[in-house]
Formats: structure tokens, C-alpha cells, sequence
């Protein structure tokens, strides 16, 4: 049977007929063909009812089952095509109605397979041959051709009953056979646009929902943050004023995932025509640069942080001179993780996700960031054990509390973003984005695919997130509740008698570090 379909599916060529005027009704809901005994067959779109009343294709998925033995038969080799376009007519935005095989093909096929005791029996009580349309009254059917008639290479198909060119014209039969959902390029096999290949809708659904529901935590999150560093600029100044950056650009990037799932959801899009390729549309593209650059540049603002924090506990660099850098800052920050993405884009390397929706460019971006944090981690273990050296320094003096307290903020800080921050970037390199099966062999061994688990998209998902929501904790101190509540009650703030400390001269241990947020007082109550 293999061998009479392998020479027959070349050689079929659909006709169809048609009468002279026809008023193209536009309700005609056209679905892919899911069942792949019927694929390949010369047309992929269906419609339903069929001629024996199934309302929906798995209804006529297990009717087609049960007449398997009559198709596998050999009593005539377009035995296939009869029963599959009776259970799955032909659909087309050209045509008002579902499209059956005509009455001479069906009879030609019936007198051939009752020549066959054996499946005499088998013939379908649905498929009665003299109620199926006939090209002499006019009607629309489809037919198969002599065997001998070929198919013109690379020539538009015309419906010369109509005087005018068909906007979906019939297509040649493909060479090989794919799976389910899935449509050949390039002797592969590609998932089709807008389909369930690699994850099933409620993965989507549910993906869709978590990205939805973090992106708003950590845009209220760093809002809140932005808001505090914007009622109090002269709290936060170097070294610390990068966070501000940092926590901007995760700001950014939820706006852009809140925006893409309200007003470019994957699932609002509907695919109305047959597309062998899927097609980046221009939302997702912007979606994907402009995240990328938002997050290049997040890793960026967190690597100034780390080196501004080393430069004053090592360098003794004061806060002034490290304010006279930051448009040196900015430039390295907002500039160069525009490469990237554009890199990717010329190179045209940007593909979408199928469960996110969202479009990706794998190593792009990832390397870059991943290299980012790790120089960040470095410069802020440097720091660290030169805060530790300069608490070593005063501890003679007994007032080295001020320095612990600053190095336990910026570790405890470092490892809260850090460590979610390099999970969300290396779990990108786990994620199965290998999309091409290879062709099968024959119809009846073409088994679908097994879905992927989302299991490391959803972690990747909740680590990126939850270390953009965490970049907020910097201005998550008492002092910040205090200022809130002095602007909410409008009362002034509440002055603290501290007991006098020795006075500790003003000196290049104390130039690079900002006690803004630890409170560091000389004998006088005046903050050094």
C-alpha cells in the first residue's frame, strides 16, 4: 500500500468544478487537517460537518480508524484519498462550502474495492456514492486526474471557471510526510504557526499567567523604589546611585512584559491562512530588543555598582570623584548593550518561544550578561574584603560597627540579585528550543511528538523577576519608613540624642564610603 501511495501521491492533481458565479461566503470555518493519515493528500484545510455529521475532527479521527483495514487495502490505490476527503473535505476562503470527492471517482473506487470479498463488508454506510456531486450539474467536488497529467513546475493554478487568479492556489503535493502541526522546509520538518508542537495550550495558559502576575509585582516593587529615590536624591549618591539605574531598567522590562502580554498576547492572534514558516511580526521584535537591551544594561548598572563600591573602600575614591565619572557611567550603561541585540537581528537569529511568546536569540544576550555578573561579583568580593581591612583598622578605635554594617548591606544585596539573576541566565541554556523533527517514513508511523516540559522556562521566568523585584531592597531600611511616615503624618522628624563618640578625624578611610544609610556621628552629632 505504501509503494501504490508513494507513486500515486506525485501524480494527484485536484480538480475542481464549479458553477460560473459563485458568491464566496466568508463564515467558512477552515481548520488544519490534525489526523496524519489525511495529510499530504494535496490540501491541509478542512472543515466540518463531513458527509457522515462528525461535528469535530476527533470524531472523525476514530471513524477513520475503524476504516483503516478498508484503506490500507489494496482493492485501489485512491482508496485513501476517497475516505479522508469524506471525512475531511477540502476547506478554502475561495469556496462557500466543504469540498468532496466527485461521483465518478467515488463509483470508479467503490466497483473496484467490491471486485475484493474481503472488504466488501468494509465500504462506510455514510459514502454513498450517487448522493456525492457531479461536475455536469455544476456542482463543486474534487477529482484525481489521469496519472499521466503532471504538475507544472513553479506555475500559479488557476480556476478558469472563475476568469480570475486564485489568491490561495492549490499546492503541489509535499515530497515528505510530517507529523502533526508540523509542515516540511528544507527535507525538515518545522512546527506550524500558532499550533501546540512543543507545549500545550494550558502550559501556555498557565506561563501567560505567571508572566503576568511577576512582571506586576516587580513593576509595583521597583516603582515603589524609584519613588523613594526620587523623594530623596541627596539619600542616595555614589557609591550607591547606580542601584537607582538598576532597579530603572528592571522597572522597563516589566513594563515591556506587562505590555506584551495585555496587548500582543500570542493567544488573541488567530492564523487564518496556510504558512509553511512562521513570520517574526514587529511587536515581537521590539519586544525582544528592547528587553534584551534593558537587560544588558541592568547587568551593566549592577557591574558600575560593584566597581564604585570597590573603587571607594580600596581606591579611596570619594563620592565627589566618583560623581565626576558618571556620564562615563551612563555612556558604558546605555550604549553598548545595544550590540547585541541589533547583532542578533542582522544575523537573523531572533526566533520566537512558543510558550512565552515572547522572541529569543539564544547567546545574544545570555554570554554577555552572564559575563557582566561575574566581573560584578568579583569587584564585589574586592570591596568586601576592603571594607573588612578598614574595620580591622578601626576596631582600635571601637567605632568599626559603621563599616560591618556597610559590608553586610552590600553582601546581603550582592547575593540576593546575584544569584537569581546568573539561575535565570543559566537556565536559558536548558531550555529546549530545538524545534525541527525529522520526516517520517510513511502516514501510518508518523507519531506525534512528545510535548517539552516548561518546568525550566517557568524557574527561568521567577528567578529573572524576583531578581528584578529584589534590586529594590536597597532603600528597604528604617530610615525609609521613617521618611514615609514624617511625609504621610507631615511631622517633623524626630531628633536622637546618641552618647558622644571619640572624634574620629575626617581622613581617606572615610572619604569613599556613604553612611547615608548608617548613620556615622562624631562627637558633635554632625554625620561625617
Amino acid at each position: 500500500m505504501c509503494l501504490i501511495e508513494s507513486r500515486l501521491v506525485p501524480l494527484v492533481l485536484m480538480s475542481l468544478f464549479v458553477v460560473s458565479r459563485v458568491d464566496i461566503a466568508h463564515g467558512l470555518q477552515c481548520q488544519r487537517i490534525s489526523t496524519p493519515l489525511c495529510q499530504g493528500l494535496g490540501y491541509n484545510m478542512t472543515a466540518l460537518p463531513n458527509l457522515a455529521g462528525h461535528a469535530t475532527q476527533e470524531e472523525a479521527e476514530e471513524a477513520i480508524t475503524k476504516l483503516l483495514p478498508l484503506v490500507e487495502s489494496e482493492c485501489s490505490e485512491r482508496v485513501r484519498f476517497l475516505i479522508c476527503s469524506s471525512l475531511f473535505p477540502l476547506c478554502s476562503p475561495d469556496v462557500p462550502r466543504p469540498v468532496t470527492a466527485c461521483k465518478e471517482l467515488c463509483e470508479t473506487i467503490e466497483a473496484d474495492c467490491m471486485k475484493e470479498p474481503t472488504v466488501v463488508h468494509l465500504w462506510p454506510s455514510f459514502l454513498i456514492c450517487k448522493n456525492l456531486p457531479h461536475p455536469d450539474n455544476q456542482e463543486l467536488c474534487m477529482q484525481i486526474p489521469q496519472e499521466k497529467i503532471q504538475i507544472p513546475p513553479q506555475q500559479n493554478t488557476y480556476w478558469p471557471w472563475f476568469h480570475w487568479k486564485s489568491s490561495h492556489p492549490l499546492k503541489s503535493i509535499p515530497k515528505i510526510i510530517c507529523p502533526v502541526n508540523y509542515t516540511a522546509a528544507n527535507e525538515v520538518c518545522i512546527p506550524q504557526c500558532d499550533r501546540d508542537v512543543l507545549y500545550s495550550s494550558h502550559q501556555k495558559k498557565v506561563t501567560e499567567t505567571l508572566i503576568l502576575s511577576l512582571a506586576a509585582i516587580c513593576f509595583i516593587v521597583t516603582l515603589f523604589s524609584l519613588v523613594t529615590f526620587w523623594a530623596e536624591p541627596t539619600r542616595f549618591g555614589y557609591p550607591e546611585r547606580p542601584v537607582l539605574f538598576l532597579v530603572l531598567s528592571y522597572n522597563l522590562i516589566s513594563v515591556c512584559n506587562l505590555e506584551g502580554i495585555v496587548f500582543h498576547s500570542p493567544g488573541r492572534d488567530a492564523i487564518a491562512e496556510e504558512n509553511s514558516s512562521c513570520a517574526l511580526s514587529p511587536p515581537c521584535l521590539a519586544s525582544y530588543i528592547t528587553t534584551s537591551y534593558l537587560t544588558l544594561s541592568a547587568t551593566t548598572w549592577w557591574l558600575i555598582f560593584a566597581l564604585c563600591y570597590y573603587l571607594s573602600s580600596n581606591k579611596r575614591w570619594s563620592s565627589e570623584a566618583l560623581e565626576k565619572k558618571s556620564g562615563l557611567f551612563h555612556v558604558l550603561a546605555w550604549v553598548p548593550p545595544l550590540a547585541p541585540p541589533i547583532s542578533a537581528l542582522l544575523w537573523g537569529a531572533i526566533k520566537p518561544h512558543e510558550l512565552t511568546g515572547i522572541c529569543t536569540a539564544p547567546g545574544f544576550v545570555e554570554i554577555p550578561a552572564l559575563m557582566l555578573l561575574t566581573s560584578g561579583a568579583i569587584f564585589t568580593i574586592l570591596a568586601s574584603r576592603s571594607l573588612q581591612g578598614l574595620q580591622e583598622q578601626l576596631r582600635i578605635a571601637n567605632d568599626s560597627q559603621r563599616f560591618s554594617q556597610v559590608r553586610k548591606r552590600i553582601l546581603i544585596f550582592s547575593i540576593l540579585y546575584f544569584v537569581p539573576a546568573t539561575l535565570s541566565i543559566v537556565l536559558t541554556f536548558f531550555e529546549k528550543l530545538e524545534n525541527e523533527v525529522p520526516p517520517c517514513l510513511s502516514p501510518e508511523s508518523c507519531e506525534i511528538p512528545t510535548k517539552n516540559s516548561s518546568i525550566c522556562t517557568i524557574l527561568r521566568l521567577i528567578c529573572h523577576f524576583v531578581a528584578g523585584s529584589l534590586t529594590g531592597m536597597w532603600v528597604w531600611s528604617r530610615k525609609t519608613c521613617e521618611s514615609y511616615r514624617n511625609r504621610i503624618t507631615a511631622s517633623p522628624p524626630v531628633t536622637q540624642v546618641k552618647k558622644p563618640k571619640p572624634h574620629i578625624q575626617s581622613g581617606p578611610l572615610y572619604s569613599g564610603i556613604n553612611f547615608h544609610n548608617v548613620p556615622l556621628y562624631s562627637d558633635n552629632h554632625s554625620r561625617v
